[in-house]
């Protein structure tokens, strides 16, 4: 009987399941996969020597020959194990077995935000308030380490048995003072969550993810991402030239907290919020969701079948919406939302201004992150095309040998 491609993909995932089973089987009794992406599989597994469960992240084989994604790979790990944190993945283990190139960290059992926004397609303001306090306090930890996480969206966004947020995959994080595995005016990103100055391949600090984390603010309030289009060359474009869209807010509090939202989403980081720890201030007195109240609205679903970190998501239908601790409101003109300049910034004004204007002056060198951005994404498809085309799979041959031993406890 002739194989069809479908068998041929179920036939190639369960002899990767096989192959990392035995590989890791004298540490870990590997019970299911939880989801896989282009980047990495993800399986919920037991840690044998201390009786938990675990999630253990392991590269695809087909990437295991690749230095630049092994090192990719292997630095998330080690990045989120330096960020102590409560509301950052923590990171067991890094190792190697054979051809198996994985990590462990704990198990989330509160499924994604992409999994409540699936459910419920929206937030309510104080629900948007704790996320922004958890994963923007995360961000601010990370951001005074010099660590910029670059790729804040919903699915990166998880959740823990109490229902408070917790930030995943710093897969393309980068140390202010470390070696950037992208090439020089490269971008890296998701497009529909990039900085203006991400898209452009400029260079980016904490309030890049800053922007990025006022997209998943806008996506939560309005049920859809800000800017989007056919392909990511069209989305990098609206990030970098058009306004923020508007949306039709009813409530006086989705009025007040869009205010904040849009403030995280001006083209140019001078405008945003200058720290996460100034964007948590913003709401300071303002209507807060309980912490876990987002996770619980949607508890009947996601339960014991949590999804963890990567593409994995639980799915289901929503429960009623979550409590509320009831606080004083603040007025629109908060004075962190519309702060007026200090004098030192408004004497830099006509500098800002006239660097904006020329960043935005249409010139041959101002549409060659166009060309960037393409090329990057053609890159991209040319790479899977040739790792497919070569046939690597499980079995074909050893990753690359790396200095490191063959597990390192963190």
């Amino acid at each position: 009987m002739a194989t069809t491609p479908v068998h041929a993909i179920a036939t190639g995932v369960l002899q990767e399941l096989d192959l990392v089973r035995e590989s890791l089987a004298a540490e870990y009794e590997i019970i299911e996969e939880l989801g896989r992406g282009g980047m990495a599989m993800v399986y919920r597994a037991k840690d044998r020597q201390l009786e938990r469960e675990v999630a253990v992240k392991v590269l695809p084989f087909s990437l295991a020959f690749d230095t630049e994604f092994v090192e990719r790979f292997q630095r998330e790990a080690r990045t989120a194990a330096q960020l102590e944190h409560p509301n950052i993945i923590s990171i067991y283990r890094v190792g190697r077995s054979g051809r198996v190139i994985y990590f462990v960290m704990k198990f989330l059992r509160g499924g994604s935000l992409s999994s409540v926004l699936g459910a419920r397609k929206k937030l309510t303001p104080p629900e948007i308030r704790r996320l922004l306090s958890e994963a923007g306090g995360a961000l601010g930890y990370a951001a005074q380490r010099g660590i910029v996480h670059r790729d804040i969206k919903p699915d990166n966004i998880m959740f823990d048995e109490f229902g408070q947020s917790v930030l995943t995959d710093f897969g393309i994080a980068k140390a202010a003072s470390g070696q950037k595995l992208t090439g020089t005016g490269m971008s890296i990103g998701t497009p529909h969550y990039m900085s203006p100055e991400q898209a452009r391949a400029q260079a980016i600090d904490g309030r890049s993810d800053i922007y990025s984390l006022g997209v998943v603010a806008y996506q939560c309030l309005t049920g859809a991402v800000p800017y989007d289009g056919e392909d990511s060359f069209s989305i990098g474009y609206k990030h970098i030239t058009e306004p923020i869209p508007v949306p039709s807010l009813v409530t006086a509090d989705e009025r007040r907290i869009f205010e904040v939202i849009k403030r995280m989403l001006m083209k140019d980081p001078f405008d945003r919020f200058q720290s996460c720890e100034e964007l948590v201030a913003s709401f300071r007195g303002q209507p807060i969701a309980a912490p876990g109240a987002v996770r619980s609205s949607v508890a009947t679903f996601v339960g014991s079948a949590a999804a963890v970190a990567g593409s994995a998501q639980a799915r289901g239908d929503g429960a009623g919406l979550p409590p509320i601790v009831s606080q004083p409101t603040a007025p629109l003109d908060s004075p962190l939302v519309n702060r007026r300049l200090t004098p030192l910034e408004r004497r830099d004004m006509p500098r800002r201004v006239a660097d904006r204007s020329m960043a935005m002056r249409p010139s041959t060198s101002s549409w060659a992150w166009l060309w960037v951005l393409l090329a990057v994404l053609g890159g991209a498809g040319g790479a899977l095309y040739y790792y497919k085309a070569r046939g690597f799979a499980p079995g074909t041959g050893d990753p690359p040998t790396d200095s490191a031993p063959a597990a390192d406890s963190t």
